[in-house]
């Protein structure tokens, strides 16, 4: 696999996910690309994602979702210089055989684990608590 090519990837998510990206980022007052990395490490800590994962709206979040386009996020802002700790990260739980199935492995952690995030946000109510949540986990 070729890391540059991955690294100047432009990654596409769910408008679910951008919504929540949005959402998330507000309530922690940091960037998207913050939360996108804490939503990763969230997904590889659960294991292998299916090939077929999509995310799932909350009843909260349908009907909203759709005044959302899917993110756009460049692999060098996901990623930002640590593209070999996340490739090391997935490869022990799953095993990519091809550049495509690298994105798509990519994108699948990347929305699972921002719903993972926003799930443990709306049980705990503030970002202090859903941080605390993500260590205990």
């Amino acid at each position: 696999m070729e890391l540059d090519r991955l690294n100047s990837s432009s990654f596409s998510s769910h408008p679910v996910t951008h919504l929540r990206l949005k959402n998330l980022s507000g309530i922690a007052q940091i960037s998207e690309d913050h939360v996108s990395r804490i939503g990763l490490g969230l997904s590889l800590r659960r294991g292998p994602v299916d090939e077929g994962w999509v995310p799932r709206e909350s009843e909260l979040e349908q009907g909203i979702a759709g005044a959302f386009s899917g993110k756009q996020m460049k692999g060098k802002t996901l990623f930002k210089e640590e593209l070999e700790l996340w490739v090391a990260l997935v490869l022990r739980v799953q095993n990519p055989s091809s550049y495509s199935d690298w994105r798509r492995v990519m994108v699948a952690h990347w929305e699972r684990g921002v719903e993972e995030l926003s799930e443990i946000s709306s049980r705990e109510g503030d970002w202090v608590r859903t941080l605390q949540a993500c260590l205990q986990g």
